[in-house]
């Protein structure tokens, strides 16, 4: 019969424990694809007052300039 004290046993059995969570996690994890984000349909804008540009991706007819706060129409 093999003798062991506490601790050796301990440490094998988190040993053990350690690396069948990490095979685990290693099968189900293979066939996972990265994801691609895909973005929304942004628009350029160009202020009107204060030319300054930037990029709006909520509003399709009217939007506000974030810097001089006035309105723009698409052209």
């Amino acid at each position: 019969m093999i003798r062991l004290d506490l601790s050796t046993a301990v440490a094998i059995y988190t040993f053990i424990t350690v690396i069948g969570v990490l095979l685990l996690w290693i099968f189900f994890e293979r066939d996972k694809k990265p994801t691609h984000y895909v973005s929304e349909k942004k628009q350029i804008w160009q202020c009107a007052i204060c030319t300054h540009n930037y990029v709006d991706s909520l509003h399709e007819v009217i939007s506000k300039c974030p810097q001089c706060g006035s309105l723009n129409k698409r052209q």
